[in-house]
């Protein structure tokens, strides 16, 4: 990424995990590329973790973005990227990386489709499917199975007839996602639902669509939601997917996770 951008920093949150993690961070510290800073941080809180993974994860991209507003907020860019064993993986394709820079005044935050096909269903918004898959009273697989196939097809669309526009959404992730600071640091991940933060039009489109209401569960929806929709409030946010595919390898990811089946 040097070739595109001037100085990179590299920020890990460890939370007390029971593995080896912290481990692997110290290696991959003292082993990295001269010139990269790398600052590891480590959860210092008394907080017992939550039993909902995506409090937990919510908790580490927040102090994240502490640690970015203290320390980089003159940064024009951060980035967010998972580390799994199937959505980033293999090299960054570089040529995808330098075009959405060169369209960066198209977008706000940007991430990017998957040569193994898009899995991270569960952090997309679009038009019509605002709402989570899971938050509805009706069998979320089928909920989800229409939204894969809406979603499939509009890819599929872009490229044949758009293939350099970016497509608009609410939220996405995909496993990396690059963001303006400016846009984005006054904002929070949250996995609680604040239904003021959704188009009510676009809700009871997707309500009519799948023939359900919504539930009243309100918890454990997937933390990029409400941190993409709070952008788009206070700043205007421009949220786009790119169908370009960002890493050279992809595997399949497992079936249980974020919308694959």
């Amino acid at each position: 990424m040097r070739q595109i951008f001037n100085k990179l920093n590299v920020l890990a949150f460890y939370d007390n995990s029971h593995d080896n993690s912290l481990e692997i961070l110290n290696d991959f510290k003292a082993n990295c590329a001269l010139g990269t800073d790398i600052d590891i941080l480590i959860n210092s809180e008394s907080r017992s973790k939550s039993a909902l993974k995506t409090e937990n994860i919510a908790f580490a991209r927040n102090a994240l973005l502490k640690h970015i507003k203290e320390y980089f907020h003159d940064y024009e860019y951060f980035m967010m990227l998972d580390t799994n064993e199937y959505a980033c993986i293999g090299d960054i394709n570089l040529n995808t990386l330098e075009n959405a820079m060169t369209n960066n005044s198209e977008w706000d935050a940007i991430s990017f489709d998957r040569a193994a096909g898009y899995y991270d269903l569960w952090a997309l918004s679009f038009d019509p499917y605002i709402y989570s898959f899971f938050h509805f009273n009706q069998d979320w697989q089928l909920v989800l199975e229409k939204m894969r196939t809406s979603f499939t097809n509009l890819l599929a669309d872009y490229r044949k007839n758009k293939p350099a526009a970016l497509i608009p959404v609410y939220s996405a992730y995909n496993g990396f996602a690059l963001y303006k600071t400016n846009k984005f640091l006054n904002c929070a991940y949250n996995t609680n639902i604040q239904l003021d933060l959704f188009p009510a039009e676009l809700l009871q489109k997707q309500m009519e669509l799948i023939n359900s209401p919504r539930s009243n569960r309100t918890n454990d929806d997937c933390e990029h939601r409400a941190f993409h929709l709070e952008a788009i409030r206070k700043n205007g946010a421009k949220i786009m997917v790119s169908t370009q595919f960002l890493f050279a390898k992809c595997i399949d990811p497992p079936k249980n996770m974020r919308g694959a089946a």
